[in-house]
Order: C-alpha cells, then sequence, then structure tokens
C-alpha cells in the first residue's frame, strides 16, 4: 500500500453509493491500524502527518512524539542525503519501490528497511506529500549475511581442502561428478575424462576383489571407509593414497552423493618397502653375525681350554724339573746358574697367573650378568679386607665416602673394587705413607659416578688412552708387577653394566679411575 488514495481504491466497492465515505475511511483506519508494515505520511518539507503503530513498534517512537517533527529525526547522519533525493523525485511525481537503506530507532539502534514512497495528491491533483510504507528486513538481512559468511567459509575450506588433498565426489552408482585439479593432476586424466566414469579408470588391480566389494558394501550403506589404495594413472605409473570416503544421505538415510578424499602417500609406501628391505637385509645380516658369534664364541671356548689345560701342563713340567734341579744339584751347580733356575721358576709363576688373568677376562666377557641390589660400601669393605696381606707392614690411610645400592652383577662388581683398589695399593708402594679415597664424584638422575683416587705416582694423561687396554701397561714391570689385563677387565664389567670407565693422573701426583652405573632398573 502506497498512500491512503491506494488503500482507498483497494477498499472501494463495485459502486460508490453502497458504502459512505465515512465507512470507507474507517476501513482505511483499520487497515493501516492492523498493517505490519509502517505506513507513514509527510510533507514534502519532511514533516510527519501520521504514524501508525507499526510505525511505532519498529521505530519505537509513539505517534504524538512524532506527528509535527520531521522525518529526518529517523535518518542516520551519513545517509541525510538520501531523503533529498527521494523528496525530489516524489516531487516529480515518480514513486519509490522497495529501496532498502537504513534508518536509526530511538533508542539510536540502527535497523535494515525496505521503503516504497508514493506522492500523495490533494483535490486538485497536486502534489503535496508523500506516503511512505516501511519493512523492517533486519533479520533478513542478517540472514543473508550468516548465510554469505557461511558460503564464504564453504569455499575457503574447500580451496583449502583442494590444496591439501585429491576430492572427487561420485552419484549412488559411483559415477565421478566432481574432480579437483589434485585429483586430475595425480591421475594424469582432464577432468572432462574423468567426469561421467566410475574409479575403474584408476583402477590397478592391485588390490583382491574381496577387497573392493566391501569397500562398496560400507558406504552403499552409508557407513564411513578408511583405507589405503593403490592406483594407476594414466601413463601406467602407479601411486598410493590414503583414502577415506564419506557417503552424503538424504532423509532416509540413503546415499545421494560420495565424497571421496584422499592424500597422496607414495613416498611414504616407498619409504616402507625401502625400510621392510633393510629390516630383511638386518635381519639376515644378524642371523649370520649370530652365527659367527656363535661359531667365534666355540672357538673362544676350545681356546680357552686349551690355554687351561695344554699351556698349564708345560708349565708344571717346567716348575717341577727345575725344583728337582734345585734340589739335587744345588752343591754342584755354579752361582750364575742358581739364578737361571730362579728366573726360569719366576717366569712360569709370572706365565701361570697371565693365564688366570686372561681366562678371567674371556670368562668376564661370556658369563651372564645377574642383576641384584649390591650396596657398594659393603663391597668396599670386603676388598679393603682381601687386600689386607698387601698392605700388611705398611701406613695406608683407607678414606670412604658414602657409596649408594645400585643394581648390578655382585660378583662383577666386586672384581671391579678389588683390580681398582689392588692398583692404588701397588702403585702408592713408593709412598711412605699411601692414601686412597672410594667415594661417589657426582649422582646425576641417570647414573652414579664412582672413583677411587690414590696419591701413588701416577700416569701421564698423554698415555690415559692405553690405560684400559689388554697387555698395556704404563709402568716397568720390574718396578710394578702386573699382567697388564687387570684394567682391561674393569672396562669390559663396566660397559656390560652400559656404564663408562675412565682415570685421570699426574706423573708423580697420584691418579683418579672412575667407573659409572646407570639407575636404569636400579632395585
Amino acid at each position: 500500500m502506497s498512500s491512503r488514495r491506494d488503500i482507498l481504491k483497494a477498499v472501494k466497492p463495485a459502486s460508490a453509493e453502497d458504502v459512505s465515505t465515512g465507512e470507507l475511511q474507517a476501513r482505511l483506519a483499520a487497515i493501516v491500524d492492523s498493517a505490519n508494515d509502517a505506513i507513514i505520511s509527510k510533507k514534502l518539507d519532511g514533516t510527519v502527518t501520521s504514524w501508525n503503530p507499526a510505525a511505532e513498534r519498529i521505530f519505537g517512537y509513539t505517534a504524538a512524539e512524532m506527528i509535527g517533527q520531521n522525518i529526518s529525526r529517523l535518518i542516520p547522519p551519513d545517509r541525510a542525503h538520501e531523503e533529498e533525493r527521494i523528496i525530489r523525485q516524489v516531487s516529480q511525481g515518480r514513486p519509490v519501490e522497495h529501496y532498502e537503506t537504513v534508518r536509526v530507532r530511538k533508542n539510536g539502534e540502527r535497523i535494515d528497511i525496505s521503503v516504497t514512497v508514493s506522492p500523495v495528491l490533494d483535490d486538485g491533483g497536486r502534489i503535496v506529500g508523500a506516503s511512505k510504507v516501511v519493512r523492517d528486513i533486519s533479520e533478513r538481512i542478517m540472514s543473508e549475511k550468516q548465510l554469505e559468511a557461511s558460503l564464504k567459509e564453504i569455499s575457503d575450506l574447500k580451496t583449502a581442502l583442494d590444496e591439501h588433498s585429491i576430492v572427487a565426489m561420485t552419484d549412488p552408482q559411483g559415477r565421478i561428478t566432481y574432480a579437483n585439479d589434485k585429483f586430475c593432476a595425480i591421475s594424469k586424466y582432464s577432468r572432462d575424462e574423468l567426469l561421467g566414469q566410475d574409479h575403474r579408470i584408476i583402477n590397478s588391480g592391485y588390490h583382491p576383489k574381496e577387497f573392493m566389494r566391501e569397500m562398496w558394501k560400507n558406504i552403499s550403506h552409508g557407513r564411513v571407509w578408511k583405507g589405503e589404495i593403490k592406483n594407476r594413472a594414466k601413463d601406467g605409473t602407479l601411486y598410493w593414497v590414503d583414502t577415506t570416503i564419506v557417503p552424503i544421505l538424504d532423509a532416509d538415510a540413503k546415499p545421494t552423493q560420495h565424497v571421496a578424499i584422499r592424500t597422496d602417500i607414495t613416498e611414504r609406501k616407498r619409504a616402507e618397502e625401502e625400510i621392510q628391505k633393510l629390516n630383511h637385509e638386518l635381519t639376515r645380516r644378524v642371523g649370520e653375525r649370530t652365527a659367527d658369534l656363535v661359531t667365534a664364541n666355540e672357538e673362544l671356548e676350545a681356546f680357552s681350554y686349551s690355554v687351561s689345560h695344554d699351556l698349564r701342563a708345560p708349565l708344571r713340567h717346567i716348575n717341577g724339573f727345575a725344583g728337582l734341579l734345585q734340589q739335587s744339584a744345588a752343591s754342584i751347580l755354579p752361582e750364575s746358574s742358581q739364578r737361571y733356575l730362579d728366573q726360569i721358576t719366576d717366569s712360569a709363576r709370572k706365565m701361570g697367573r697371565l693365564i688366570d688373568d686372561l681366562l678371567q677376562f674371556s670368562q668376564t666377557g661370556r658369563a651372564e650378568i645377574r642383576r641384584t641390589r649390591v650396596d657398594l660400601g659393603e663391597l668396599v669393605d670386603a676388598a679393603i679386607r682381601e687386600l689386607g696381606t698387601e698392605t700388611a707392614g705398611r701406613e695406608v690411610q683407607w678414606k670412604q665416602g658414602a657409596l649408594p645400592a645400585v643394581a648390578a652383577d655382585a660378583a662383577m662388581l666386586r672384581q671391579v673394587l678389588v683390580n681398582l683398589l689392588d692398583n692404588a695399593v701397588k702403585y702408592t708402594r713408593p709412598r711412605e705413607r699411601a692414601e686412597i679415597e672410594i667415594g661417589c664424584a657426582q649422582d646425576t638422575p641417570e647414573e652414579f659416578v664412582i672413583f677411587v683416587r690414590d696419591n701413588g705416582v701416577g700416569f701421564d694423561m698423554e698415555y690415559a688412552d692405553k690405560l684400559f687396554g689388554v697387555f698395556q701397561r704404563l709402568h716397568c714391570e720390574d718396578d710394578f708387577e702386573g699382567t697388564g689385563i687387570g684394567l682391561a677387565n674393569v672396562r669390559r664389567i663396566i660397559a656390560r653394566h652400559r656404564g663408562r670407565t675412565w682415570a685421570e693422573g699426574k706423573v708423580d701426583g697420584g691418579a683418579t679411575f672412575y667407573f659409572s652405573l646407570p639407575k636404569t632398573g636400579e632395585s
């Protein structure tokens, strides 16, 4: 309704004589008052002359507040030019149809409206004002904006998905209805070649028919299917894709289309195949190496048996016959010959000790480690008592700090401590007063570090790397006895416990030997 004249025409019966003018005006007023749209009349200068209840609901002003006031109070400052243009157009007899704009409520809130403006004529046919029909379209505008935002979000998501994934859509029969650029690129088919086809066009024949039937069974029943598929491109090259197929269902839960989202995993599958080959090769090599180790251990066992039995017999003969010779011919042998016999028996004894040390070193590498909770303090006390004969008649000051309990093989760890303490006793022999200290150097979350420190003859750090080698000696045998196997045994035992060994020293300034034991598996 654009004006009272238009409304009057709408309600006027076929014969004007049938209804009085007053009744027509009453009908007109009833229509205006019950309308959902604001119906406003104004003069050409903008003064409001009528204001229906809907206008009050939409703008918040009562009729008393608006009639006689200028319509400009509804217009935002940034849209003042609109009213001038509307009045100019209406003054020329041209209505304004469904013009969408923004107006201001009484509380200052801006609202979206659609307005239709028609000229109002006097009895002489002159344009004296305008009639406005205003509809609040805020909800529609908001819905449109939300729809626009949702469509943009969907478009952005599609763009992101297309950038990352291979995307295709099919109808319920499996015919391709959409293929993105990545699908075309990896399959090497054009979009026109793919549309209307089913996925048999890229079937590589790698998967058994049962695999494909199971996949189709799932998606045709509206279930999501996930799996890895090997496909064939147009040029024959094969590629792997990690695939998720999602059915789009109608109100009856029937698939209307399927969306397949794939990720190219060809390089990953190649890497997995390469790793599998390497694992097979590694398994083969480990098997070969294990067989070699078994053979080596068998040979070592045979060698140990030979050392223990075959070498000891000649030594026993040498010692026996040398002893007999000393007993039977001592009175007639010259002094030089006596010295020769003494050297022979001494060398035989050293050879026996060397055989014992070698056997012990060999057994250390093969013996099974039996971890228990070991109190290092108690082991040190026992080792010191065991070395009592070595320290008899000497002044030795033992210093023992707090030592932890560790998870280790007690017998092996006892051998470590005996060897290190025996070393300290031996190399402090030139000192009038020997000082030997045992303690815990560090206590980290990962390991214990134990040290044995002495004030003995020390060593040159330039040769520290030789200390733990088999038969490696830094001092003359005439000065300090030994076979050069004790420290090698220490390193082997600690290494089997996943620990470390090292030493620090200074010539004639003492030495400190360290070993660590991990806390993993600690009792």
